[in-house]
C-alpha cells in the first residue's frame, strides 16, 4: 500500500499566526469598558454645559431687567414678565423694597424657567433723587 503525501506539510502550532478567540474576547471586553467610561464622561460634560448655558442666559435676562428698572423711574414697582434669550423664554419677577424716607430702593429680580425652577437671583440698589 502506497500513500502519496504531496503538497501537505505537517501542521505545527508555530505555523499559525494571529490571535486566539480568548485574546480577541478579552480585548473587546477591555475596549467596551473604556468606551463606556468615555461615554459617561462626555454625557455628564454635556449636561453641565447645558446647565451653565441656562444660568448664563438667565443672568443676561436679570441684567436687562435691572438696567431698565434703574434707568426708568416709572418701573420702580412690582413686575413680572417673559423675556427670550438664546431662543429660550425666561420668566422674571421684580420686587422693590423702599428704604427709609423713600430715598433708596432695593431691586430684587428672580429668573425662572418654564417649569418654575428658580435659576438666578439678582439684587440691585437705586438712590432716588
Amino acid at each position: 500500500m502506497l500513500i502519496l503525501v504531496t503538497g501537505l506539510r505537517k501542521l505545527n502550532k508555530s505555523t499559525f499566526s494571529g490571535f486566539t478567540l480568548i485574546e480577541v474576547l478579552v480585548a473587546l471586553g477591555i475596549l467596551a469598558f473604556v468606551m463606556s467610561s468615555a461615554l459617561k464622561i462626555f454625557s455628564s460634560n454635556a449636561i453641565v454645559v447645558n446647565k451653565l448655558e441656562e444660568i448664563a442666559m438667565s443672568r443676561f435676562v436679570a441684567d436687562n431687567v435691572l438696567v431698565s428698572t434703574v434707568f426708568y423711574n416709572d418701573e420702580l414697582s412690582f413686575g413680572r414678565g417673559i423675556e427670550s434669550q438664546g431662543g429660550v423664554e425666561y420668566f422674571w419677577e421684580r420686587n422693590i423694597t423702599f428704604g427709609e424716607e423713600g430715598k433708596s430702593a432695593q431691586i430684587n429680580i428672580t429668573i425662572s424657567n418654564r417649569t418654575g425652577k428658580e435659576l438666578y437671583t439678582l439684587h440691585g440698589y437705586k438712590v432716588i433723587d
